[in-house]
């Protein structure tokens, strides 16, 4: 999807690429508008037991960092979220009619028809004439991201998919062992500096920064504008276009 983001090239001449990785959710389609939205119902549902200033969402969000280490990312995690946040919120009044919309919501989520941007099949094309070795690279729950990824209908453009249970430097240098890839010829493009950006940087990579215009704000943190490494565009297709124009292909 593209935005009005500045175009900042790599500082840095890039050299030869080895690997080169995308991240799913909000890169190639939308995934964080659906969490607000279910949000914002979140925040009528619970409008009852709080005061007339209060904000569920709020108290949800601290709910849900808190559980990451335990049900991880998703939509599972979530829901689970919600209904612990709606139990503290009533003092335990929440009834089985309330706890059932919250399940409802996390079915229609993980149902829901999931569309590429647009664009982005056009880009996935010409990353893939340009011979460079590609994987999807996301986060999350196993079931559900292999559920987007077939039901997207974008894996025929990638040698492989790779799902993390968190993006941080460890499972980034594994990833990499798996790979057989050099952190300093790999390429991350995502839209979330806390796990696409930073942590590929610290490894000795190269990072594309495409920001979406909704973003979870556990994933956000500040852009590192002066690396040599990083650079940012409004697009995927620019950010594959900058990838492989210093490549001689």
């Amino acid at each position: 999807m593209a935005t009005d983001a500045p175009f900042q090239p790599f500082a840095e001449a890039l050299g030869p690429v080895e690997l080169v990785g995308l991240d799913a959710d909000d890169t190639l389609w939308e995934t964080e508008g659906n969490f607000q939205n279910i949000q914002a119902r979140f925040d009528e549902l619970m409008a009852p037991y709080l005061a007339s200033n209060a904000v569920a969402a709020a108290h949800l969000d601290d709910v849900e960092r808190r559980n990451l280490e335990v049900f991880g990312y998703g939509v599972k995690g979530f829901t689970l979220s919600m209904i612990e946040t709606a139990i503290m919120l009533s003092d335990g009044a929440v009834g089985g009619d309330e706890i059932a919309r919250i399940l409802g919501w996390s079915r229609e989520m993980l149902t829901n028809a999931l569309k590429p941007y647009p664009g982005v099949v056009d880009a996935l094309e010409l990353l893939a004439v340009s011979g460079l070795q590609r994987s999807i690279i996301t986060k999350g729950d196993l079931f559900e991201q292999e559920t987007k990824v077939a039901a997207s209908g974008l894996a025929e453009w990638f040698d492989g998919v790779e799902i993390l249970p968190e993006k941080d430097v460890t499972h980034y240098r594994s990833l990499l062992r798996r790979w057989g890839a050099d952190g300093e010829r790999f390429v991350m493009v995502g839209n979330s500096v806390r796990s696409d950006i930073l942590p590929v940087l610290e490894l000795g990579g190269w990072a594309i920064w495409v920001p979406s215009a909704n973003q979870w704000a556990h994933e956000v943190a500040e852009p590192p504008w002066d690396h040599p490494r990083f650079a940012v565009t409004p697009s995927l297709a620019n950010a594959v276009a900058l990838c492989i124009s210093q490549q001689g292909i």
